[in-house]
């Protein structure tokens, strides 16, 4: 942070807050969302490491689904960028697309994976469509923050 200098008698310039330092303030958030994706990480490390030796079961793909889904929504709920927003959802419905095929699997059926498709297919359209929107928020407003924007406001 830098220090303004005011010549005498004019008033005092305003000084920043220090947000860095501040353990509650803005830029804690996505330290703590990092550091919540890395404790996530080493969990799967250390447990992919203790189950080396067992089959591949349905669980597996599951608690894989579930940690997945997880992390969409932490990051959902965390974050304010547009567009870590929408990886956040594409990786929640990736997470069920996971759980679907497993569960297919597990049934010997072909339910699970034709829903899959239909969920890639409407996820595929919805990323081309959002993107474009964001993409054109973002040349209007110069933000991709979400907290910036009300366009669907009177």
């Amino acid at each position: 942070m830098t220090e303004h200098i005011s010549a005498p008698g004019a008033p005092a310039a305003p000084s920043e807050p220090d947000t860095a330092s501040d353990p509650g303030g803005p830029a804690a958030t996505p330290r703590l969302a990092a550091g919540l994706v890395v404790v996530v990480a080493v969990v799967a490390i250390v447990a992919a490491y203790l189950m080396r030796d067992t089959p591949v079961r349905t669980s597996h793909y599951v608690l894989l689904s579930l940690l997945l889904f997880t992390v969409g929504a932490f990051g959902v709920l965390i974050r304010r960028n547009a567009l870590v927003l929408f990886m956040c959802i594409e990786l929640m419905l990736n997470a069920v697309n996971v759980a679907f095929v497993a569960f297919a699997r597990m049934h010997g059926d072909v339910n699970g994976h034709a829903i899959v498709l239909f969920v890639m297919i409407v996820a595929a359209a919805e990323v081309a469509v959002g993107l474009a929107i964001i993409v054109a928020i973002f040349r209007r407003r110069l933000s991709a923050n979400v907290d910036d924007l009300n366009l669907l406001r009177w």
